[in-house]
């Protein structure tokens, strides 16, 4: 569904990829569940490879399979990078030339290259990774920075602080890296993953078949974590470049709002048709045609697609999975 203009965030992504790599070197992993509707999106990036996990196993599982994929085509000195598919770029040009930035350090420290979101505001939504100060690593590693740590989503006082401090980023959930590294570091870090996928990634990364039944048995045996908790934060071959383009994940409708242009104190989808009265600060996000009309309300997410409506505060607008929780148990 197009959140922003009128191509899907995927569509996007694709198009932003478009600049660093031709489409048949751009792999897409997705869920089988979501095969179809995959498909149907890929008609529109003829060339880009998909790859179909039998069952949902996280990111550690999802990247694993590709990086050994990658191995068995790819260069002994090719790269591969990691992007989410639902991210919000709108410098793409800007985005370009940090990933080229973070693929040559990369390639000269043979390490795997986060890039790291410059903060603009003390955002409670995102992760964090803080990195080295710049001006002690400037001697000895001048492309990129080294990873102290990775802290979760923080309170607001705490976010205000590593906004201060300048030596926080968002954590993007993009890396650059050798897909052998990646291999590598699964290997030694990551025994949850690698004892039930290791055999069968080291058949595809030697360039042999693998039936899709054994496939998916050796999916069932990997316990479901993410590449940051399976590899990133254990790996010491970790290095971070700052990103100082615009960026969101739009994680949440409240994020969405930032995004959207300002009209009459509201931010509204474009093309969305609204009668304000003495009405502001609202997110008013519809799918459908007709008019929206707010009256003397302000602070409120007013959401709507083809099958439903949600009205709630804009503040409270991360709270609803509350809502799909109790959908699920009815």
């Amino acid at each position: 569904m197009p959140l922003l203009g009128t191509g899907t965030l995927f569509d996007e992504t694709l198009a932003r990829l478009s600049r660093l790599s031709p489409p048949e070197r751009c792999w897409v992993v997705s869920a089988r569940s979501l095969g179809p509707i995959t498909k149907r999106a890929l008609r529109a990036h003829p060339g880009v490879r998909l790859l179909l996990e039998p069952i949902a196993r996280n990111t550690a599982a999802a990247i694993a399979w590709a990086a050994a994929r990658i191995v068995a085509e790819a260069g002994p000195k090719d790269l591969m990078a990691i992007f989410p598919a639902d991210h919000h770029i709108p410098a793409p040009a800007a985005f370009a030339r940090t990933v080229r930035r973070a693929a040559r350090a990369a390639a000269a420290e043979d390490c795997l290259v986060l890039i790291g979101i410059e903060p603009t505001r003390p955002d409670t939504g995102y992760g964090y990774i803080q990195v080295a100060d710049p001006a002690a690593d400037a001697a000895s590693r001048p492309a990129a920075l080294r990873v102290r740590r990775f802290l979760e989503k923080p309170s607001a006082a705490r976010a205000r602080r590593f906004l201060r401090a300048g030596s926080y980023l968002w954590n993007a959930g993009m890396v650059v890296g050798s897909p052998r590294l990646i291999l590598e570091e699964l290997e030694r870090h990551s025994p949850e993953v690698w004892a039930g996928l290791g055999p069968l990634l080291s058949r595809l990364a030697a360039g042999r078949r693998v039936a899709a039944r054994t496939l998916e048995t050796s999916y069932r045996r990997v316990r479901p974590i993410s590449f940051d908790f399976a590899v990133l934060e254990r790996s010491r071959k970790l290095r971070a470049v700052r990103g100082t383009f615009r960026w969101s994940d739009l994680g949440s409708w409240d994020a969405l709002a930032q995004q959207l242009p300002e009209r009459d104190g509201n931010r509204v989808r474009e093309g969305t048709s609204l009668r304000a009265i003495e009405a502001a600060g609202n997110l008013v996000w519809t799918a459908r045609t007709g008019e929206v009309a707010l009256l003397g309300v302000s602070g409120l997410a007013v959401i709507e697609t083809d099958t439903a409506l949600l009205v709630c505060p804009l503040d409270r607008a991360q709270e609803v999975r509350r809502l799909a929780q109790a959908r699920r148990r009815k």
